[in-house]
C-alpha cells in the first residue's frame, strides 16, 4: 500500500532541506504531538507513539539533494519504507513523504488513514521547517 503527503513548499534549497533532513536529529521537529520518548542520532530515530508502541527506523538510502529512506529496524506490526522527496524550484524546494507499507487488505483499510495522516502532518510541519 503507497500512502502519499502532496509536495508542499519550503523556502530552504534542496541542498539545504536535504542536509537538515538527512540527520536523523531534525526529524522529530516533524513528527505529531503523540510521538514521546525521541531518541535519535544521524542515521537512527526511535519514538513512541502514544497508545501505539515504540518505532525504530534506521537511514537506508540517501540519494544527494532528493531522497532519503527510512526503514523500520527491530520488530515492527508490518514492514515499510517512509521516503522523503526533495525537488529543486531554484532557491527553495517541494517535498513529499510517502510510505510504501507492506499490509494485508484487513491492515490496510485499519492502517491508512492513520499513516494518511502522519504523511499529511510531516508535510504541514515542512512549510515552516
Amino acid at each position: 500500500m503507497l500512502i502519499q503527503s502532496e509536495y508542499v513548499d519550503n523556502s530552504k534549497s534542496e541542498r539545504d532541506f536535504f542536509m537538515l533532513v538527512s540527520d536523523m536529529r531534525n526529524i522529530p521537529a516533524l513528527l505529531p504531538e503523540q510521538v514521546v520518548n525521541v531518541k535519535a542520532d544521524e542515521d537512527n530515530l526511535s519514538f513512541t507513539v502514544q497508545g501505539m508502541g515504540s518505532i525504530a527506523l534506521n537511514v537506508s538510502q540517501r540519494i544527494s539533494y532528493s531522497l532519503v529512506q527510512l526503514v523500520p529496524v527491530g520488530k515492527t506490526p508490518f514492514q515499510f519504507t517512509l521516503s522523503i522527496k526533495i525537488a529543486g524550484l531554484g532557491n527553495q524546494c517541494r517535498v513529499m513523504y510517502e510510505i510504501d507499507a507492506d499490509l494485508n487488505p484487513l491492515m490496510a483499510m485499519m492502517a491508512k488513514r492513520p499513516l494518511q495522516n502522519l504523511v499529511d502532518m510531516m508535510a504541514e510541519k515542512t512549510v515552516t521547517l
